[in-house]
Parts: C-alpha cells; structure tokens; sequence
C-alpha cells in the first residue's frame, strides 16, 4: 500500500483493481495514516468497501451471546475503503449510499475528530449516529454501524427490484391461475401496481445514459441491464433480477457500494460518474 499527498493509504493489491482509482484505503491502515480530518473542500467519505473481522461477531446479539468487543482494543474491520465526496450528491440519487463524515471536536484537539455516519434513504442524508472524540481506531467504531445500514438498504433496493420484476414481465408471462393474490386479473396484469424504484438505474435508463440490454463490467464479471433498472447476472434463470449494490456484494463476498464498482461495457465509465451527470442532463 501507498500513501498521497494528504497521508492517506490507497490499496495496492487485489483491491486497486476491484476498485476505483480514486478510492482510499482507511483500515487496516497504519494508524499514522488514518485521517482525522477530511482533505480540503471534501464532505465525506462514501463507503465502497467494508467487511468485520470474525472478532465482531454478529450484527444482533441475542440473549446470551458474547459481549460486543471493544472496538477501542479489538479490530473489528480488515477493510474500510471509500471515496471522498466534494459536496453532498442529491440524496434521492444517490440511495443507499453510506458516508462518514469526520468533523473537529469542540475543543479542536487533533490528535481526535467527531466521526458521523450518515445515510441515503428516502430522499434526504440521515444522520445514521455520531461519535465523540474519537482517535485513529474510528474505523474499528464505526465498521458494524456501516455494515448495518448498507446492508439494509442494499435488501430494501433488491426487494423493490424483486417486486417490480414480479408485477412486470413475470406477471405478464403466468397464467391467471398462477399470478400471486392481488394480481389476479386481466386488469391487474394489465396494469400492475406501479412498483418503487430500486434505485437510480431506472433513472440512468429514462435519461438515455444506459439501455435495456447494455452490459455493465467490474473485476471480470458481466451484468446485463433490463427494464425498470435492474441487472441479470447471466445465470440460467431469465426473471432471476438483483441490483447494481446487491450483485456486486454477492460477487465480492463482502460488503460494497456497487455504483463505484460497475463500469459501462462500451466505454468503461463508471456508473457513480453516469449517476453525477443526471444532475446535468
């Protein structure tokens, strides 16, 4: 690994390959490379990368369980990598993205920051949760808060996906008998219920800048692009449909932002740059 002009560690192995070149590698990071401060006129940081250690254990403890470790003695992250941010992207584009945000404590001590994780999710940046006065161990407390959230509203995008493929061209493909309570009739096939959004590929699709059928590329695996802003993976079954965060973190085997991840097949851009230029189509 290497570090830039502003002390920050960027992957040199497997991972500046799976992501982009921009982005940074916070942990495992030496402690002497973590920030505490973000880079001059940067907002955030979005999460493209993050995975706990088996130390961790499981997002929801039970009755019984072991106690959380103490992320100020334990690893609880192997990889926290991100991209920073100038500027707030508008949030109804931008969902399901994870950003951690690193701010001067009250009395401006540098050796520790305000860290503030904030979220995407129905059209506004949510304050997700704030630490105190946190040292160069930030990441190891904020790994399983990120995880969490991204997790979260990677399933609530593949379910809407999952439902808009279901009133779509599956329900249109089934007999009347078969259609699921709800659906039941011509009327209903003819006019399903208009599904949300999974997330802003549909909006990518209406403005041109992918089509139905493009191919989508990252760390040797193909994706294709289908009505209402879904992905196929190429698997033998047609209606199997997932989205551009829940494909790559099933690809990857951890957790990750897919929209810094894909790129467009014909050109290799990325789809996070197609997704800023909505703004300006």
């Amino acid at each position: 690994m290497t570090s830039n002009a502003h002390g920050i560690t960027t992957p040199t192995n497997h991972a500046h390959t799976a992501f982009p070149a921009e982005s940074v590698l916070i942990a495992l990071a030496p402690p002497s490379a973590v920030p505490l401060r973000p880079p001059a006129g940067v907002w955030g940081l979005v999460v493209v990368a993050i995975r706990t250690t088996d130390t961790a254990g499981a997002p929801i403890r039970l009755t019984g369980d072991a106690p959380a470790p103490d992320p100020a003695l334990t690893d609880t992250t192997d990889l926290l990598a991100g991209v920073w941010l100038p500027a707030p992207p508008p949030a109804a584009l931008h969902t399901g993205d994870v950003v951690v945000r690193l701010h001067p404590p009250t009395d401006d001590d540098p050796a520790v920051a305000d860290v503030e994780v904030v979220a995407a999710s129905q059209g506004e940046w949510s304050t997700v949760r704030t630490w105190q006065a946190v040292g160069a161990r930030w990441p190891h407390e904020v790994a399983m808060s990120v995880l969490v959230h991204m997790r979260y509203l990677a399933d609530v995008a593949l379910k809407d996906a999952q439902w808009a493929t279901l009133t779509g061209p599956i329900a249109a493909a089934l007999p009347l008998g078969l259609l699921p309570a709800g659906l039941a009739g011509e009327s209903a096939v003819a006019s399903p219920p208009a599904p949300r959004r999974p997330d802003a590929l549909a909006a990518l699709l209406e403005a041109g800048l992918v089509e139905v059928g493009e191919q989508l590329v990252w760390n040797g695996h193909t994706a294709t692009v289908r009505e209402g802003g879904v992905l196929h993976d190429g698997g033998p079954h047609e209606f199997a449909v997932s989205t551009v965060t829940a494909l790559a973190t099933s690809l990857a085997g951890y957790t990750v932002n897919g929209w810094h991840l894909w790129r467009r097949a014909r050109d290799d851009r990325p789809l996070s740059e197609l997704r800023t230029a909505l703004g300006t189509h």
